[in-house]
């Protein structure tokens, strides 16, 4: 298991997501609010394929082929997060990605345009979801190796 790279991308997940509680809180970017809302549920699934699974995919969409392989290795003291949920919110806000960064070009519109807060409360609050998943993965995997050492 990639331990280190899956660790790195916990911390990753924790800096994205308060970068999006400032962005929403104290800056009032919206748009901004929510590509970093995304990003850390991207790098909190990400870190469970490596904890669980090795490996990742470098894409920003999860399949539900790869969600599947994950599934049967998560320690019963972890399934409560609803992970299958987490795969919804990852194919959820990633479609929203680029629009969140760039706004719709074809129509001459900007992000800022397009996002208001309730959008950024609604991914900030799905990135805490995520990231709690993780964070729970870890800690199971910290108690395991606590417990064989």
């Amino acid at each position: 298991m990639s331990f280190e790279m899956a660790e790195s991308f916990c911390r990753r997940a924790s800096t994205k997501r308060d970068e999006a509680r400032g962005q929403l809180t104290q800056k009032f970017n919206y748009p901004e609010s929510i590509s970093a809302s995304q990003e850390s549920m991207e790098f909190s699934i990400k870190a469970i394929f490596l904890y669980l699974e090795e490996k990742y995919r470098k894409t920003h969409e999860f399949s539900e082929e790869q969600f599947m392989k994950i599934l049967g290795k998560i320690p019963e003291e972890c399934k409560h997060y609803n992970f299958p949920r987490l795969l919804l919110l990852t194919k959820f806000w990633s479609k929203f990605y680029e629009i969140a960064k760039y706004g719709n070009e074809k129509l001459g519109v900007g992000p800022e345009k397009l996002f208001k807060e309730k959008e950024a409360k609604m991914a900030l609050e799905h990135a805490n979801e995520c990231y709690y998943a993780v964070s729970g993965i870890r800690s199971w995997i910290y108690r395991t190796r606590t417990r064989a050492t």
